[in-house]
């Protein structure tokens, strides 16, 4: 996994505040084009994500894989996957349709919180 690829492409996205959010689908397409090399949208980030989440709470930044979501039925934008949930310290279990900790994240990566 190339780790700065993958920050680079998250960190564009959350600075992104007209649409800070991209699918899984899209990541594994701006990360193909970044790198070469292509990862299932379905499953194969969930290591990925989570190990990038703890290098940056390590030196206490947020979990920037918070703008990485999941596709709703209807083609927009729903919450992260059930891998991002407690993949670092800085991350909650996942309590509800939104929790307070996914809210938490997106404020910080720069976001408000689609509840609020």
């Amino acid at each position: 996994m190339d780790f700065e690829a993958l920050y680079a492409i998250l960190a564009a996205v959350a600075r992104n505040r007209n649409n800070g959010l991209l699918t899984y689908g899209q990541l594994s397409q701006q990360y193909l084009a970044a790198t070469g090399d292509w990862h299932e949208p379905h499953g194969s980030w969930d290591a990925p994500l989570g190990q990038l989440n703890q290098m940056l709470n390590a030196v206490r930044w947020p979990p920037l894989s918070a703008v990485v979501v999941l596709q709703t039925p209807d083609g927009g934008f729903g919450e992260p996957g059930g891998g991002f949930w407690e993949s670092s310290p800085n991350i909650p279990a996942r309590h509800g349709e939104r929790t307070t900790g996914y809210c938490q994240a997106m404020t910080c990566a720069g976001h408000n919180c689609p509840d609020r």
